[in-house]
């Protein structure tokens, strides 16, 4: 176990170096053509010090699995808890998930305040301390109504199956993928914001526009709405949500504020490109055959790591191997991330596609790319290993080349 968690740190620090302090030259000489070189260097300097807060936060978590997997803590603590409440499984399950759910939140605070605080120093969020606060604490709590509802139906069809409960755990998964899915912009997203409709805000006149790119995108979407991201930040986005009866398309005010008319309707329009491509049904069954593989190949370590080691695991359902599972999935999530983030940015070059073709305006996407990449103060110049290691959607460059391919391609096709 001390080989293998020192083959792990090795591999993390090499990541980390590669990803953090490499520089590329050529991206740099690219991005010089759409923006200036101070805007170059803040985009650098401000995801240098996001990803140095995101490294800590990488660090942290495998130093802490590590020290429950490697000694005899996890099995003490678990023991204890067996014994507080009777022998009786489900309790002491509940019993040792708050207890680490607890431990990671504490752990994380520190750095979840220093992102915070990096956000005020940069300008990107107008909010105070006791409202970040609040926020902070809503986010706990529904994280811990998940991660329980989570813990309690998986570690049930473990007990209930220990050698074929992967293949119950994919099912359940597909109804609790979409469950979630459709209850996200009706019931948590309300949590930490309020939604109006597009035609009842200053921004109504926008309303026709909208509802002409749904038709002729052939997608129905119930609702456009506007979120007061300003109380929180001063990132400009949009974004589609939902499932079935509650999709919908959601636009940041900051977005409203900030752009032109023709801008957001090439925003609006990738975001019906998503809808159009059925990226959602796609993401989620590309996500549940990634899931079969990872419950299957968990079910097996765990029959392997019965009695063995500091945990001395009993079962595969027994509490004290939630370390090691959170452990687990963490590694396979690094080990997917290539696969998951090529994917994403093939999405999300579709969706462009859509919004040249469903908004044509090619000038106004490009003008709203570069607004976007400026606001966000987005790393314009990343290092490639960074882009295929982290990067779920095209550098703000490639999209606006990409803008600029497809105009090109029209204007030959004209001339034919």
């Amino acid at each position: 176990m001390f080989r293998l968690i020192l083959a792990g740190l090795f591999l993390f620090t090499g990541l980390f170096v590669a990803t953090t302090f490499a520089d590329s030259e050529s991206a740099r000489v690219q991005a010089e053509t759409f923006f200036t070189a101070e805007q170059i260097e803040v985009g650098l300097h401000y995801a240098f010090q996001r990803r140095l807060l995101m490294w800590a936060g990488i660090f942290l978590d495998l130093g802490f699995l590590a020290l429950l997997i490697a000694t005899p803590l996890t099995r003490r603590i678990t023991d204890r808890c067996e014994r507080l409440v009777g022998g009786r499984w489900l309790p002491a399950l509940f019993v040792v998930g708050i207890l680490f759910f607890a431990a990671q939140a504490l752990l994380h605070f520190p750095l979840s305040f220093a992102r915070f605080r990096q956000s005020q120093a940069w300008g990107m969020t107008s909010r105070d301390l006791p409202q970040w606060l609040a926020d902070y604490a809503k986010s706990l709590a529904v994280g811990a109504v998940e991660a329980a509802i989570l813990l309690v139906c998986f570690y049930s069809l473990m007990r209930w199956f220990p050698r074929r409960w992967w293949l119950a755990a994919t099912a359940l998964g597909a109804v609790l993928a979409a469950a979630y899915a459709m209850l996200l912009p009706v019931v948590i997203e309300p949590i930490f914001n309020d939604f109006a409709p597009l035609s009842q805000t200053s921004w109504a006149h926008l309303e026709p526009m909208v509802r002409e790119l749904v038709d002729r995108a052939g997608v129905p979407v119930e609702e456009v709405l506007v979120v007061d991201a300003s109380r929180q930040t001063n990132h400009s986005n949009a974004y589609f949500t939902g499932f079935g009866a509650t999709r919908r398309i959601v636009l940041y005010d900051t977005l409203l504020k900030g752009h032109s008319p023709d801008e957001i309707a090439s925003i609006v329009g990738h975001e019906l490109g998503h809808w159009r491509e059925n990226h959602i049904y796609k993401g989620i069954a590309l996500a549940l055959g990634g899931a079969m593989i990872g419950f299957f190949v968990l079910s097996r370590i765990l029959l392997w790591a019965l009695g063995r080691g500091a945990l001395a695991l009993r079962c595969p359902s027994d509490p004290a191997g939630l370390p090691l599972v959170a452990l687990l999935i963490v590694l396979g999530s690094w080990i997917v991330a290539p696969v998951e983030n090529a994917i994403a940015r093939s999405f999300e070059r579709q969706a462009d596609q859509a919004a040249l073709e469903l908004a044509h305006q090619p000038e106004a996407f490009i003008e709203a790319e570069r607004k976007l990449a400026i606001n966000n103060k987005s790393n314009v110049a990343p290092n490639p290993f960074s882009i295929w290691l982290f990067a779920s959607h095209p550098s703000p460059v490639e999209r606006i080349l990409m803008a600029k391919t497809w105009v090109e391609s029209r204007q030959s096709g004209a001339g034919k």
